[in-house]
């Protein structure tokens, strides 16, 4: 049986509670289902310095003050309006500077926020909050891949909780345990995040199915 260990570091403080769970049960979901070996996989582990988001060389040393603790490395940082800048101003540098780590990076780039996510799944948020609204009343697209194409949506989540008189902190870390994975699936940048994981694992010696 293999143990794998993994980190994340993230733009924010609501990330850290939203994304290690997520993470976590995927990465136990993909570890069943593309390779051909028992996998113990613990929990994601945030790595954080201050409250916002780290310079590329601040990442660089979370890594190396935790060197050899971790096989993968999730760097999280939302797109935004604008897809090249993060390759160009993040993930390229990054690339560059992390030499020949033992430890595999992972980009996590939700478009255009992490919050995209979490409104991919209706159920999810009707149980956390505990409504009966529908996905329409919710602010929700009808098909998960559809909220990569809302503008802000952080603002639909935030005039959610606000609706209910909830704060997003105190919901977070329970979507990360209830959003479906399968409906996750059907968003693009998380298939892209599965299948570089999954790549990643691969180089590293784990035998897919």
């Amino acid at each position: 049986m293999r143990y794998l260990t993994s980190a994340l570091v993230s733009e924010g403080v609501t990330d850290d509670q939203f994304l290690p769970r997520l993470l976590g049960r995927a990465l136990t979901e993909l570890c069943n289902t593309e390779f051909d070996e028992m996998v113990e996989v613990a929990d994601v582990q945030p790595l954080r310095r201050r409250n916002g988001p780290c310079s590329v060389d601040e990442v660089i040393e979370l890594v190396r003050r935790n060197a050899a603790s971790f096989t993968l490395v999730f760097f999280h940082h939302d797109q935004g309006a604008n897809a090249e800048r993060v390759d160009t101003e993040w993930l390229r540098p990054l690339r560059r500077l992390w030499g020949d780590r033992p430890e595999r990076l992972v980009p996590v780039v939700p478009v255009r926020e992490t919050e995209a996510w979490l409104l991919a799944d209706g159920d999810a948020l009707r149980t956390a909050l505990g409504v009966q609204w529908t996905d329409a009343q919710l602010g929700l697209p009808k098909h998960p891949k559809d909220v990569e194409r809302i503008m802000d949506p952080k603002k639909i989540l935030n005039d959610v909780l606000r609706r209910v008189r909830r704060s997003v902190e105190d919901h977070f870390g329970q979507l990360g345990e209830l959003v479906s994975l399968e409906r996750l699936k059907l968003v693009p940048a998380y298939q892209r995040w599965w299948s570089e994981t999954k790549n990643v694992l691969v180089e590293a010696g784990y035998r897919p199915l």
